[in-house]
């Protein structure tokens, strides 16, 4: 239901951020103020609703100090009840706190916990960068230290922290001997079930107060750190995609470190993954850890002159874990004495003998982004329509062969003289001349380019004769552009002096970008890649740009310029409870075709278990809806046809009609004519 149009009632959803409280009361302002409200009466009400807060989170801990105190004379347990805020309801909890008082027990929550001298987060081996999360991790080693206390923690099905924070809360509280409890309130179909759980806990506690001499701790051993004398190890790297791994190698190899890049994925890299991580965390984090493990069980690497490396955001997404969930399967799988690395622009697993000029290899890497993603477009849009089958993969292998020489020696210039032959050559391709309907493929980054996580989707449509449009990965990485500047302006963050580096960099880098999109545009298939500044202003109209985890108000913007190009059909790639780009990806699918009408959505779900011949058939449909869609584009060319919102009325006279046979540089001319303002602004008017 939309509120806005049967009622005309809006639903405002501001972004609030509650790191900086000078911050937030511009943020409320800034939402307030088309009320009349100014800034003094936002920051009164602010410290006087943050004041009420304090307050009544210190009635709740001296409540729960008294009562653990009380519960300590009476010999009684307290139970600590560490779930989401939402968890307290009654109707979702299905009143497990009243069955743990009806059997004698005291409950308190994880936040009304008094800790003596704060919660220390020391020792904690997951990456500490949720306030939720952090909370659980504190009251797991306040109850491991309180010998009348237990934890029961209570999660929702496919809540993505969930599945990093219950390995965590559970090895804190296995040091001590504690019993971890954890009820998924989604599985609950009997209460039955919960009341005989919850009894077998008490009776385990019971029973090991009773041989507490004989119970034996578990001690954590700290994760292997990277030294000065590891610098020669091998550094071996997950296979991430045919488009990109290949020049990694060729970017660390003038910085000192040998990098291998392991091969791709296959199914004993899913059977070893599920073995050694939690199942409930993503997709790729199976297939990377899995991967790794392979690697090491096959021989080929001997663990005391191997350390693993990894890329990692540092965003909100539960992929900024990976390096704490590589390191526990490694540990599962007795390979503990291996390091990991992380390459980040944040502080993630700092380790000391890691020393890189991360400048260059900056450039290296950007250099690799940008320069392999046009080739993946030339072979994409070639694969399609080529008549000697091979000839377009045969091509795109060639091309990253020779940009390896240009990656390794940061030459930008020679990178784009390889780019120019490549073009040449991809033009030389003999081609089809049927029409090649499109399909954007979007999604998360791993899932969308990693053509084992997604079932080979690619290259089945492509041999459906369906040409595949992906987003570039450089946009994965130039969004942070428009964040910074996003958050600048919605009072996120202070930084002035950070605005101005990024607006620099952005102008520096637009400039190559231009240079390399004027040898693309000799590409006889050349399509005109989007203005991603313009696209996450029509975005906004859908979107909040707050939203910045995985990959957040990105994927939303991709569909949007694919949609704005005449790609109708797109396929969005999640791997299974990815909620984050749920939410951007197909949460938002009746809103786009309210703007997009002729939008056809299909969202694939991808994971260890899931079914290939669904996958098969679901795409099979869509690849018969492009196909159509593509013939009556090329009917109304060859018979054009007066319509209500056709062009055709605008101009008031009729388009030329070509004919059966179009060639290479109709198609380039009609791109072209398509890319033209004029047109996006006629198309705006249309559907307005």
């Amino acid at each position: 239901m939309d509120p806005y149009k049967k009622y005309g009632i809006s639903i405002d959803s501001p972004a609030v951020s509650f790191q900086d409280i000078s911050l937030l009361k511009r943020q409320l302002h800034l939402f307030f103020k088309k009320f009349g409200l100014n800034l003094k009466a936002i920051s009164y009400a602010v410290e006087k609703g943050l004041a009420a807060h304090r307050n009544l989170k210190k009635t709740l801990i001296n409540r729960a100090d008294k009562l653990i105190k009380e519960a300590k004379r009476e010999a009684r347990m307290v139970v600590v009840l560490a779930g989401r805020p939402y968890h307290i309801d009654p109707l979702i909890n299905h009143g497990i706190s009243d069955f743990l008082v009806d059997m004698g027990v005291d409950v308190i929550t994880e936040d009304a916990i008094p800790y003596e001298h704060g919660n220390s987060l020391s020792g904690i081996n997951v990456l500490t960068q949720w306030i939720y999360t952090n909370r659980l991790y504190a009251a797991a080693k306040w109850v491991q230290k309180e010998d009348n206390t237990q934890l029961i923690q209570l999660t929702s099905f496919g809540c993505g922290p969930d599945a990093v924070s219950c390995d965590e809360v559970r090895d804190i509280l296995r040091e001590k001997g504690k019993i971890y409890t954890l009820i998924k309130m989604d599985e609950i179909s009997n209460l039955g079930a919960v009341r005989i759980r919850l009894r077998s806990m008490l009776e385990a506690v019971k029973e090991r107060r009773e041989t507490a001499g004989r119970i034996q701790n578990i001690c954590r051993k700290p994760y292997r750190v990277f030294t000065d004398k590891d610098r020669k190890r091998t550094l071996i790297a997950p296979y991430f995609s045919p488009f990109y791994s290949m020049l990694i190698p060729a970017a660390f190899r003038p910085l000192g470190y040998k990098v291998d890049v392991l091969p791709p994925q296959d199914s004993e890299s899913i059977e070893l993954g599920l073995k050694n991580i939690n199942n409930d965390i993503c997709y790729p984090a199976v297939l990377i850890a899995g991967d790794i493990i392979k690697a090491f069980k096959s021989g080929k690497y001997d663990p005391e002159n191997t350390s693993v490396i990894l890329t990692q955001t540092g965003g909100q997404c539960r992929a900024s874990c990976y390096v704490s969930l590589i390191q526990k399967a490694l540990s599962a799988a007795s390979l503990a004495d291996v390091p990991v690395v992380a390459i980040s622009f944040e502080d993630i697993n700092p380790q000391p003998g890691f020393i890189i000029d991360k400048k260059e290899l900056v450039k290296r890497m950007g250099l690799g982004v940008i320069f392999t993603d046009p080739l993946s477009r030339m072979y994409l849009s070639s694969l399609a329509r080529e008549k000697e089958k091979g000839g377009s993969k045969a091509l795109h292998e060639k091309y990253l062969k020779k940009m390896e020489w240009g990656i390794e020696t940061s030459d930008y210039g020679y990178l784009l003289e390889v780019l120019g032959e490549a073009v040449d050559d991809f033009n030389s391709i003999s081609v089809t001349d049927r029409p090649v309907p499109a399909i954007g493929v979007v999604g998360e980054i791993f899932v969308k380019y990693n053509f084992f996580a997604n079932g080979n989707i690619i290259e089945w449509l492509a041999g459906e004769g369906v040409e595949v449009v992906l987003p570039t990965l450089q946009g994965f990485f130039t969004q942070s552009f428009i964040n910074e500047n996003f958050d600048r302006k919605a009072f996120f963050k202070h930084s002035f002096i950070q605005s101005l580096k990024t607006r620099l960099t952005e102008i520096y880098l637009n400039f190559h970008l231009s240079q390399i999109d004027r040898i693309m545009q000799n590409f006889c298939f050349y399509r005109r890649p989007f203005n991603l500044k313009k696209l996450a202003e029509i975005t906004e109209e859908v979107v909040s740009l707050a939203n910045q985890y995985g990959e957040g108000w990105l994927l939303t913007a991709d569909m949007i310029g694919m949609l704005e190009n005449g790609i109708n059909n797109i396929v969005c790639l999640q791997p299974f409870g990815c909620i984050s780009n749920h939410i951007t990806g197909k949460g938002l699918e009746r809103k786009l075709k309210e703007m997009y009408p002729s939008f056809n959505l299909l969202a694939l779900d991808m994971d260890a278990g899931a079914s290939e011949i669904n996958i098969i058939n679901r795409l099979q449909f869509m690849a018969m809806a492009a196909k159509e869609d593509r013939e009556q584009v090329e009917a109304a060319i060859y018979h054009p046809v007066a319509r209500p919102s056709s062009l055709l009325r605008i101009y008031g006279r009729e388009i030329p009609s070509f004919g059966n046979h179009i060639v290479p540089e109709i198609e380039k001319w009609k791109t072209w004519v398509y890319g033209l303002d004029l047109w996006k602004k006629a198309n705006d008017f249309i559907r307005k």
